[in-house]
């Protein structure tokens, strides 16, 4: 028995032994595994301005010698490789995707940085929003970047605006669960800038109205300046300084020169900031309909430029010193260069069929992938397509070809984009809200009705906004996903 106890207790001692050993080992394994992982990103730290510089669609790749201590005598003389590929992080970063290996052990990871550098102003042109009503992930979150794909769920708020309802609502902007609204009113005491904190749907609160005298028809946001486009024939262009949200100031009237004194004036219709830039369409007349006006000093606009559109602009979008512009007429997406602001050209316009009676009315781009929609005409030919969407790439979209598109019978009214959707404005009864994937299928399309017809859409962080045609709501898109 004492014999056989003996022999027991050297067995598990051998197995304890064992196990100690084994767990040294795994141990060991585990230290030496993050030490290499924190090696690997600490070589591309080290080299990172390597990087820094690479534009979107670009892509570098460098090894690098090992250069640890390492009891492995051929670590010494291995590598490490870094891979990196840059993308669009919205439409004001680039990211750029990174994976450090040596051997068998790699780690990834993604660097986010200014566009244009050295530096943005993030009150500037667009808002940063993406609402990815899929994951309702934050952007910048890792789960953003590389989402669980999960079905749309969506809850619809509507926001009633305490005004007048008789008010014609023409567009409208949303920073931080602020509201800027433009109306278009025929009586003259009515507000044509409207001001409102809509943070609780249920409670928005009016803040400030502001008459800038003639309505106005579109609008955009700069640091604390709103430049309008004016429906109005003695100043075109208004802007308003934003001191304080509570009292808006119109701080200049700017009326486009005129190619000859008796030339009667056109009206505003689109606007769009870049740069420094402000980008003003108006309807057709004999002067150009789109022009280039410098805003490097606010309150002392000049126009640059001009183009001869020959019809009414109705949307605008400015990227990479390229107008993409929406009208009514035979070319109805045109790319300008704006590379010379003092001398826009055309570079390349797409003519769909159905221009004869379509209007093309709305455009909006996001990283890279570039979206253009027009109205219906009316009633709706299956074969004439209301909704065009050409997909990132590493050079300009080549807007002559038809690259993804959808028949929409209500017409497009306004875009928003993120990284898997398109969201659209349309007036086709109980698909008012229309959420296609970035080929544009209706097969997998999905639609939600509203009680009125869109004026435009909007987006604002993670929420996507829908401004009412014929009544003074606004309606607040969100995710229902936890």
């Amino acid at each position: 028995m004492m014999l056989l106890d003996i022999l027991m207790a050297l067995s598990l001692a051998a197995v304890f032994v064992s196990g100690m050993t084994a767990a040294s080992i795994e141990a060991r394994e585990v230290f030496e595994r993050a030490k290499t992982r924190a090696d690997l990103i600490q070589a591309y730290v080290v080299h990172q301005t390597e990087f820094a510089s690479l534009l979107p669609y670009e892509s570098r790749v460098e090894s690098y010698p090992y250069g640890f201590t390492s009891t492995d005598s051929t670590a010494a003389s291995s590598t490490i490789m870094i891979k990196a590929n840059a993308r669009w992080y919205g439409n004001d970063r680039i990211e750029t995707d990174i994976t450090s290996s040596y051997g068998s052990t790699s780690i990834s990871f993604m660097a986010i940085r200014e566009y244009p550098l050295p530096s943005i102003d993030d009150a500037a042109g667009t808002p940063l929003c993406s609402p990815d009503l899929s994951s309702n992930n934050e952007v910048g979150s890792y789960d953003y970047d590389y989402p669980a794909k999960l079905d749309i769920s969506i809850s619809i708020t509507p926001i009633a605006l305490p005004i007048d309802p008789l008010l014609p609502l023409t567009d409208l902007v949303i920073r931080d669960d602020i509201a800027y609204i433009s109306t278009d009113s025929s009586k003259s005491s009515d507000p044509d800038l409207i001001i409102a904190d809509i943070s609780n749907p249920n409670h928005p609160k009016i803040i400030s109205e502001l008459d800038t005298g003639p309505g106005l028809s579109a609008l955009t946001i700069a640091g604390k300046y709103v430049y309008a486009a004016a429906a109005s024939t003695a100043a075109e262009l208004h802007v308003i300084r934003l001191d304080s949200l509570a009292s808006p100031i119109l701080a200049k009237k700017y009326r486009l020169p005129l190619p000859q004194s008796s030339t009667t004036p056109p009206t505003g219709t689109a606007i769009f900031y870049d740069k420094n830039k402000i980008y003003l369409g108006t309807n057709k007349w004999d002067g150009d309909e789109f022009s280039v006006i410098d805003v490097s000093v606010p309150e002392n606009p000049s126009k640059i430029g001009g183009y001869e559109i020959g019809s009414k602009v109705n949307s605008i979008y400015v990227r990479d010193s390229i107008a993409y512009i929406a009208a009514p007429s035979q070319m109805q997406l045109r790319a300008l260069s704006v590379a010379d602001s003092a001398h826009p050209y055309l570079m390349n316009a797409f003519s769909p069929s159905g221009w004869q009676r379509q209007e093309g009315n709305k455009v909006s781009y996001f990283e890279g992938a570039l979206s253009f929609g027009r109205t219906s005409g009316g009633y709706d030919i299956p074969t004439d397509h209301e909704l065009f969407n050409w997909p990132p790439a590493s050079s300009t979209p080549d807007i002559s070809k038809d690259q993804g598109s959808a028949n929409v019978p209500g017409g497009i009214y306004g875009i928003v984009a993120d990284r898997d959707h398109v969201y659209v404005a349309t007036r086709t009864v109980d698909q008012e809200l229309s959420i296609y994937d970035e080929s544009l299928s209706t097969s997998t399309a999905r639609y939600y009705s509203l009680p009125v017809a869109p004026q435009t859409i909007t987006c604002d962080g993670r929420k996507i906004y829908i401004l009412a045609h014929t009544a003074p709501v606004i309606y607040e898109i969100t995710s229902t996903q936890t």
